[in-house]
């Protein structure tokens, strides 16, 4: 007595395809992944001018508060709210007044902050500042 077995269908992909759509994949992020560079870029310019926008908080929450920020150039200034004051006098004379920011990350936001005529620092969102914050 013979037994045939019945035909088997095979399923699943085959080896060449498999390596087909690999190939294509490849090709793929081989061509998408150098042009997400610019993403990196955008968000180093908005951690900056959220930085910048930071230490301005800082810097006129504790001039309302009397704070007494050194004059100068922004460098001088950024730094004395990096270093925190507290006012001389009044309700808030124990608070101190100082930016979050860490003196790693300031660099970046010297374009965002600018000096005014009467000594005040300013927030300028189009970035028009010298980098050196000088």
């Amino acid at each position: 007595m013979k037994t045939t077995q019945p035909d088997r269908r095979q399923s699943g992909f085959s080896l060449i395809e498999l390596l087909t759509v690999m190939v294509i994949i490849g090709l793929l992020a081989a061509i998408v992944i150098p042009n997400l560079s610019f993403l990196s870029g955008t968000a180093d310019k908005v951690k900056d001018k959220r930085n910048a926008q930071n230490i301005l908080l800082a810097y006129t929450t504790g001039a309302a508060a009397g704070v007494k920020w050194p004059g100068g150039d922004v460098a001088t200034q950024v730094a004395a709210v990096l270093a925190g004051r507290k006012p001389n006098g009044g309700s808030l004379a124990n608070m101190n007044f100082q930016s979050t920011v860490s003196a790693d990350q300031v660099e970046g936001t010297y374009i965002y902050i600018g000096v005014r005529a009467t000594g005040e620092l300013f927030f300028d969102a189009q970035g028009g500042q010298p980098a050196s914050g000088h």
